[in-house]
């Protein structure tokens, strides 16, 4: 594994082996690994910067939400956040986005 980007929250790491061959991204929080592909990493920050809006379900009646919900055939995951949590993870998640479109844009510009 190699470090992409991490902060006080947490990190993104590079998976040269990974279990899934599109996962190749794992994000790190504490004692707990999620394999990501890029395409869930974009996935992803738009569901933490969707988290503002109001939540209309049942328990939160049109207030503030307190997880991130993210589904998909294999997994779901539910974190608990607030305010500075979603400020890290947002941080993270975007800056681990500019690390891997860095190395593209210097790829494509031969710049090294």
């Amino acid at each position: 594994m190699e470090l992409i980007y991490g902060n006080n929250y947490g990190a993104f790491y590079k998976v040269f082996e990974a279990p899934n061959v599109d996962c190749t991204l794992q994000l790190v929080v504490d004692t707990v690994g999620i394999f990501m592909s890029e395409s869930d990493l974009s996935h992803f920050l738009g569901i933490i910067q969707d988290s503002d809006k109001p939540c209309l379900c049942a328990s939160c009646n049109g207030g503030k939400c307190n997880k991130i919900w993210c589904t998909n055939p294999l997994v779901d995951i539910c974190l608990k956040v607030d305010d500075h949590i979603l400020a890290e993870m947002e941080d993270l998640v975007k800056g681990t986005q500019f690390v891997l479109g860095m190395d593209e844009t210097l790829k494509k510009y031969r710049i090294n």
